[in-house]
């Protein structure tokens, strides 16, 4: 499959010079009560035939019985370039270092297929100023607890993902977040790669809300991701707005800098929201797992529909 975009060749040996070398420190845990060897790879994203020997050789001598784990005692674990600590990561765009979305021991996430196997997605959720595109903080919190729930699905089905953070003293613009994902696109070129930009709103996602699905009307590849995400809204009864004229979406200052200068195809997700009063807890949970849940499916489909057409 080709899914790379013409990338000028200064701009490529860049990229190499920077991806740098892998890590060699391996990651720890210390074992809890019910620690196992199976379930410990399982957390982190591992499969067990590959990894299971591997385990054993790491921590020759702290294996009780052949395959058990003594609890208190401090366990490595096997490197991987597909583990979840390494296939989900958010860069801080202050000093452009990355660490693992998630901390596998507190959170846990269950690998169910590689159906996302080489695809990267990069989750574009906060909000900005479209006067002078500086990062709006008031919704930060709840903008990144919805990136990382998104994340967490996709990872369990093979995706790589970028999620971004920033130091909240300090001014962050949408440029900085642009530069950090083409310098990824471009470490990546070989794989089927993805922009997703998610306007909640006020984060209200009630069923009086409607969605808008926007994409780059130069691109044939956004628009195919734009096709399959509306496809699955439509299917779970979401309200779809029609009537948002595309031409005045993406001529706004924050989308249109997006479409002109990141080299991932995008797809915009606008959630206009109807009703303005706060609901209990309970159903923002309910209605965030549900729009994540029909966001990913049409993600899997983008992808799985393209890679079916590139067969024939």
């Amino acid at each position: 499959m080709n899914y790379r975009k013409t990338i000028p060749p200064f701009l490529t040996l860049f990229a190499i010079i920077q991806f740098g070398f892998s890590q060699t420190n391996h990651q720890t845990f210390i074992a809890q009560k019910g620690d196992g060897i199976v379930s410990i790879l399982w957390r982190e994203g591992l499969q067990v035939d590959k990894y299971y020997q591997e385990f054993l050789k790491l921590n020759r001598g702290l294996i009780v019985d052949g395959s058990y784990l003594e609890r208190g005692k401090t366990y490595k674990i096997p490197n991987s370039e597909s583990s979840f600590r390494n296939m989900g990561r958010k860069i801080n765009l202050n000093n452009q270092e990355d660490h693992p979305i998630f901390n596998t021991t507190e959170v846990r996430l269950k690998k169910r297929d590689t159906l996302l196997k080489n695809t990267v997605y990069f989750l574009l959720i906060d909000n900005f100023d479209p006067e002078n595109l500086q990062l709006q903080k008031a919704n930060s919190k709840n903008n990144y607890d919805l990136a990382a729930a998104i994340a967490a699905k996709l990872l369990e089905h093979g995706a790589r993902v970028f999620l971004f953070e920033n130091n909240e003293d300090d001014s962050t613009s949408l440029g900085d977040y642009v530069a950090a994902i083409n310098r990824q696109y471009l470490k990546h070129q070989e794989d089927y790669q993805r922009l997703l930009v998610v306007d909640v709103g006020n984060g209200n996602l009630s069923t009086s809300s409607s969605v808008y699905i926007g994409h780059d009307l130069k691109s044939s590849e956004g628009a195919h991701f734009a096709k399959s995400i509306t496809k699955t809204f439509k299917a779970k009864k979401f309200r779809l707005n029609a009537k948002q004229n595309e031409s005045t979406f993406l001529a706004d200052k924050t989308n249109s800098y997006l479409v002109n200068n990141v080299l991932p195809a995008l797809t915009f997700v606008k959630v206009e929201n109807q009703n303005k009063k706060i609901h209990s807890n309970t159903t923002t949970v309910t209605n965030k797992t549900k729009f994540v849940n029909v966001l990913t499916t049409g993600i899997q489909i983008d992808y799985s529909t393209i890679a079916m057409e590139d067969k024939k």
